[in-house]
């Protein structure tokens, strides 16, 4: 009877400590859900073709527009978000997203991006009379300064100025580097996913190893400066890791980025869509989005601490810095 009571003891003991474990490991979930849940950020949701502000903390300040089909997200000053569209761009206003400039020139537009000299990166598929990628830059009166052309390439996504003046191209599997004359100096191809992976936007990070969103991979590939594979980052499952597409590197190190779920409207139920992960792997922070507001988002920029009077581009850390106020 005591050999008896003593295994009931001990049965009882660890349902008790086990209890006390899931119950520690339910708080730090908590915790970690109540980290940035005061955030505010500009959502692109390709699903619904639509961008949206939300602020977590006040949702009487969220709003919702419709925009053209297209890429990419950009703070380019004067409290404006650059849109990229399929025949250029729109300027909108953070406070209310009205619309301030639009600009349909420019046909077979992936995305544009305004770079540290205050021209335009106008990156697309056949554009400008040329065949495969293309990246032309324009200036403020819209005159095309230069191209940059890939035709090897049949596909393109979002690319990044490096803190050195060079570019990080993504193209299905691949990612990447040209120097401003057009020589590719750096690759690295996806490990997983797959075979048109669509990766979708890499960024330079200041130990030199490039981070890279996979697209249908579903995580962030990590390669070295030889364009090594270093390292992947994903799950959950609980979140649903889908897509990887846009994404930002916070000041603290962190990767924010959106989980598109899908082509369509029907979508807003589905998985996490912003995800954030430590450079470790962990994930730091999800965001399960509105159902009847979204569908599947494809871009997100993190507005907490940023000034939106200036424009942002990625720095040496791969960090938004801000630098002078622009006018449109």
């Amino acid at each position: 009877m005591i050999t008896s009571q003593l295994l009931i003891n001990r049965f009882e003991l660890r349902i008790l400590l086990l209890s006390f474990v899931l119950l520690i490991g339910t708080t730090a979930f908590c915790q970690s859900d109540n980290y940035g849940s005061k955030r505010k950020m500009l959502l692109r949701d390709e699903g619904l073709s639509q961008v949206s502000y939300i602020d977590l903390a006040d949702s009487t300040k969220n709003w919702f527009v419709t925009v053209p089909a297209g890429r990419d997200l950009q703070l380019v000053g004067n409290g404006e978000v650059l849109i990229s569209t399929g025949n250029g761009y729109e300027v909108r206003e953070i406070k209310g997203g009205k619309l301030v400039k639009q600009d349909t020139t420019y046909p077979g537009t992936v995305m544009v991006r305004m770079l540290r000299n205050g021209n335009l990166l106008v990156v697309g598929l056949n554009a400008q009379g040329k065949k495969g990628a293309v990246l032309a830059e324009v200036n403020k009166s819209g005159l095309v300064k230069k191209v940059l052309n890939f035709p090897e390439y049949d596909y393109v996504r979002l690319v990044r100025e490096t803190a050195k003046g060079t570019y990080l191209v993504t193209a299905n599997k691949m990612v990447f580097e040209t120097d401003a004359n057009g020589k590719i100096i750096w690759k690295a191809n996806l490990t997983k996913g797959p075979e048109k992976t669509n990766a979708w936007q890499a960024l330079r990070l200041a130990n030199g190893q490039t981070v890279v969103s996979g697209g249908y991979a579903g995580y962030f590939e990590v390669f070295d400066k030889a364009g090594k594979p270093v390292s992947t980052i994903t799950g959950p499952p609980e979140v649903k890791p889908n897509f990887f597409s846009g994404f930002q590197v916070l000041p603290n190190g962190n990767y924010v980025v959106a989980n598109w779920q899908g082509h369509g409207p029907n979508y807003g139920g589905s998985g996490h869509q912003v995800l954030e992960y430590t450079p470790a792997g962990k994930l730091a922070w999800s965001w399960r989005q509105y159902a009847h507001k979204f569908s599947s988002l494809q871009g997100v920029i993190v507005l907490d601490g940023l000034n939106t009077n200036l424009r942002y581009i990625e720095g040496a850390k791969g960090v938004l810095e801000a630098g002078k106020k622009i006018k449109n």
